[in-house]
């Protein structure tokens, strides 16, 4: 079984701490496990001051034809989940650094919020990961910033 992750920035976990020109940031942990039992990957985003879901760049090969595009970065909604007073919608087929993943969005303040876990083993089932994001939620703390 994988380590637990500690989701302590600049700790042993964390894999990504990325902040884009527009404020948005990826921020994250990744956990492998003994040989054959499995990764756990979760990432956090935010988007300040926005709350629609942004577009992810596309490439599709076609022979010798390259096709660039974008597509939203988060797609195919599976649902609702409320936690810990976050109204989440669930999404199955994301891109970029949450590819594979379950992923729960949220809006509040005027700012979307994502949190998303891998589906692979030893978390390889959906019902798995919901339960995992569920309690991700139920520990979230709102931090103010500081002025």
């Amino acid at each position: 079984m994988p380590n637990p992750l500690d989701a302590q920035i600049g700790g042993e976990w964390q894999d990504i701490y990325s902040i884009d020109k527009d404020r948005s940031y990826l921020v994250s942990f990744l956990s492998h496990g003994d040989l054959g039992t499995g990764d756990v990957h979760v990432n956090f985003r935010g988007y300040p001051g926005r709350t629609t879901i942004p577009h992810c760049q596309t490439v599709i090969l076609e022979g010798k034809k390259t096709i660039r595009g974008t597509t939203p970065c988060f797609a195919d909604t599976a649902g609702t989940r409320t936690v810990n007073g976050i109204h989440a919608t669930v999404y199955r087929v994301n891109q970029d650094a949450d590819q594979w993943h379950i992923l729960y969005a949220w809006r509040h303040a005027g700012s979307l919020y994502t949190v998303s876990e891998h589906v692979i083993t030893p978390y390889r089932l959906p019902r798995q990961v919901f339960a995992n994001l569920d309690r991700v939620l139920q520990s979230l703390v709102l931090v103010r910033p500081q002025s």
